[in-house]
């Protein structure tokens, strides 16, 4: 549209343009190391889920989901 004469720019009068910077990327995190037990304990209140380490971090979170109010 621009090369066909087409384009409608607003108009631009009064606007300004402010600095842009760029901030350092923040630190990852690390990952937790696995307990020398090899198991992972899921706790709400008087109940205790025991789940092995390996077990992936969706379904961890399935359970935490599961035992919130």
């Amino acid at each position: 549209m621009a090369r066909q004469g087409k384009l409608v720019l607003p108009n631009l009068d009064g606007m300004d343009f402010v600095p842009v910077e760029i901030a350092a990327p923040a630190p990852l995190a690390q990952p937790l190391s696995v307990t020398s037990s090899g198991t992972l304990d899921v706790i709400k209140g008087d109940v205790i889920v025991r789940l092995d380490a390996a077990t992936p971090a969706t379904r961890v979170a399935e359970i935490a989901r599961a035992l919130a109010p």
